[in-house]
């Protein structure tokens, strides 16, 4: 058994400290827990930047709904409100026309004709 306890550096603070367990890396729990805080707080603002904009377009195509299962709308409407139409969170099979729209969460919308989309929900 090793006489000398090695000492370490806390990663968080810079602060040298003895160890009280062979596992521990931060001096104490303030520094791990602000550690991993800085660290997941980082993340969660390079994910904003893209679940943002695709939040932002969610709700606006299910305020266009109103409760109502499905509605159909202009496209230059859609487009006046920000609706970005390369966004999407997935593609959605709808069995009622048998094909594939572009989906975001819980709302797909798909062309009509040249000028118009329909939304609708995913039920």
């Amino acid at each position: 058994m090793k006489n000398e306890i090695e000492n370490r550096i806390c990663p968080h603070c810079g602060l040298e400290f003895i160890p009280k367990r062979s596992n521990q890396i931060f001096h104490n729990g303030d520094c791990r827990t602000a550690h991993h805080n800085k660290r997941n707080n980082a993340k969660r603002k390079e994910l904003a930047k893209l679940f943002k904009p695709i939040e932002k377009q969610y709700y606006a195509l299910l305020g266009l709904l109103k409760g109502e299962k499905e509605v159909t709308v202009h496209k230059e409407y859609l487009r006046g409100i920000g609706v970005n139409f390369s966004l999407f969170t997935h593609i959605h099979y709808n069995e009622t026309i048998e094909k594939n729209c572009y989906a975001l969460h819980t709302v797909h919308y798909y062309k009509v004709d040249n000028e118009h989309y329909k939304i609708c929900t995913n039920d």
